[in-house]
């Protein structure tokens, strides 16, 4: 006898199976409600059953030792059906169950109602069924109280499982409330780490009696200091433009040889000062799709967590293999490893593996969350696979393989970069930093303006003719989008460059400004000197040929 099915099983095993009630101990509160039931219906028998895949599995029996039923050997089953209540007042006399296993075998029913138990969106699970041996009818008041005591029954499971779901809510709450302090405090400790050595660069310049010598290296002390805080920062905010979905990338065909090169340009410094052996092992045919900038920082975080988490004289393999439609880029390294439950936790934001107080690696954690963030914004995986602690770790990117085919041709020619001095208007509300770009400009031999609010910028605009304006975005009276759009619209200024510089960093910032009438878009902290180069290019590229 084959049994039958409800329209919506595979939903209702799933149901099933998140309750969590198969296969478990019998319980109090159950036994309770078949003992009720059995005296309230007057019965020697009742049953709380669930009706899995295969079985009619009993949870709580009164009167009868609770045994497992074939499917399709059960009244319940056949209970399920009804979505609602099955009552069999005579099964002997009952030409659909006269000759049902359960009639006619050990259990010898012939009385049976089983009310449908049924989940709070109506999916059905089991039932909740009383037998007698000797046939009766049964009363509207009696089927009433077997029908609440199966909503009991289900309403009991239900707050049981919310209340589970909620404590473990709860428990990754503070686990993840955890990670954020600790993430907290160490960014605490990365941002205020670099500003000894720079208060003490600056202290060293500003001594009459430095030499020169001592001076520009407390000026190279700083710089470096300076940059690494940038690139702290700058995870910071690639971390939340990748995790919140804002980030956008430009894919396009590119050489993975180049990728790779970029990568280990990135992270050469770590290797080298760590003293480890890298070996690269790359098919210079292979191309793959991917943002050529976001892609080797990808790349670049595999290798400087690779050389982070190896000990000093380590080996680093990187290999790229190709598949039909795929591109593997494989990190390899004889490092501590990775314990198999830290396996999956060390790409998330706020979790980091376990690392020692001394921090003089730094690092913020950023970068394997960062990584992954963006291999599949790429439509690709990154993976990470272990023997475990002491035995060294294997990261995998896997990005969508393309060929040179694919590249379309460019006609790009190299401006060589202009050397005439350049009129600056900067609009910027922050004094210090308006002053401080001004003062770089000038000792570069151009002339430089300042205003500090989008009113007086327009006005020196108008009188002064500016051939470039930086311009910040969030100024007081005015933003720098309808700032440009006003100076856009002066004839006088219809040869002039507009550059913003914002701390405006994502991809719809870039695109808002360009709409709004700048010629190009730069991120706060602008490096001046590649600022004033980008300006110098640009002006050779606007002046006339002669």
């Amino acid at each position: 006898m084959a049994a039958a099915v409800p329209f919506n099983e595979s939903h209702r095993l799933q149901k099933l199976k998140t309750l969590g009630i198969l296969d478990t101990p019998a319980e109090a509160h159950f036994d309770a409600i078949t003992k009720l039931a059995a005296s309230l219906l007057q019965t020697p028998i009742a049953l709380l059953n669930f009706i899995d895949d295969a079985r009619e599995w009993c949870k709580s029996a009164w009167g009868i030792e609770p045994q497992p039923t074939k499917r399709e050997e059960s009244l319940c089953a056949q209970a399920l059906l009804t979505n609602d209540i099955l009552v069999i007042s005579d099964a002997t006399a009952d030409d659909e169950f006269r000759n049902h296993p359960q009639v006619v075998g050990e259990r010898n029913v012939v009385f049976y109602v089983g009310a449908v138990l049924k989940a709070s969106d109506g999916t059905a699970l089991g039932t909740l069924c009383v037998i007698a041996h000797e046939p009766r009818n049964l009363s509207e008041s009696e089927k009433t109280t077997l029908i609440s005591l199966a909503e009991h029954a289900v309403l009991h499971l239900e707050k049981r499982q919310a209340s589970e779901e909620l404590l473990e809510m709860r428990r990754r709450l503070e686990a993840a409330e955890q990670h954020q302090q600790e993430f907290l405090a160490m960014l605490a400790h990365e941002l205020r780490a670099p500003l000894a050595p720079i208060q003490t660069g600056i202290a060293i310049v500003d001594r009459p009696e430095a030499t020169d010598a001592e001076r520009a290296w407390a000026r190279g002390l700083v710089r470096r200091y300076v940059e690494q805080m940038g690139h702290i920062v700058d995870d910071l905010l690639s971390t939340s433009l990748a995790t919140t979905g804002v980030m956008q990338l430009n894919i396009e065909p590119v050489s993975v040889k180049d990728l790779i090169e970029n990568a280990l340009e990135l992270t050469n410094a770590a290797i080298v000062d760590r003293g480890h052996t890298i070996s690269t092992s790359v098919d210079a045919t292979l191309y793959a799709f991917a943002d050529r900038t976001q892609s080797s920082i990808v790349i670049a975080n595999m290798l400087e967590n690779a050389a982070i988490y190896t000990p000093t004289n380590g080996r680093i393999h990187l290999k790229v293999e190709g598949a039909d439609s795929s591109v593997f880029i494989r990190v390899t390294d004889n490092g501590v490893g990775i314990a198999q439950e830290e396996i999956d936790a060390i790409f998330l934001l706020f979790k980091q593996g376990k690392r020692p107080l001394a921090r003089s690696i730094g690092g913020m954690g950023l970068g394997l969350t960062l990584a992954r963030k963006l291999a599949e914004l790429h439509g690709g995986t990154l993976v990470a696979q272990s023997e475990g602690v002491g035995r060294g770790s294997e990261f995998t990117l896997r990005l969508r393989r393309a060929s040179p085919q694919d590249i379309p041709p460019t006609g790009r020619v190299e401006v060589a970069a202009s050397t005439m001095p350049m009129s600056i208007l900067i609009a910027e509300d922050n004094h210090d930093t308006a002053d401080a770009l001004a003062l770089y400009l000038q000792l570069s031999g151009n002339t430089a303006r300042v205003a500090y609010n989008a009113a007086e910028a327009l006005a020196i605009a108008k009188e002064w003719r500016p051939e470039v304006v930086l311009s910040d975005i969030g100024l007081p009276d005015m933003d720098g989008y309808a700032l440009i759009r006003a100076m856009r619209s002066l004839d006088c200024l219809a040869n002039t460059t507009f550059v913003a510089i914002t701390g405006y960093a994502s991809d719809s910032d870039k695109i808002a400004a360009i709409e709004a009438g700048f010629d190009a878009h730069m991120t706060k902290p602008v490096d001046a000197t590649s600022l004033e180069e980008f300006l110098r290019r640009a002006r050779a590229s606007n002046e006339p040929e002669h």
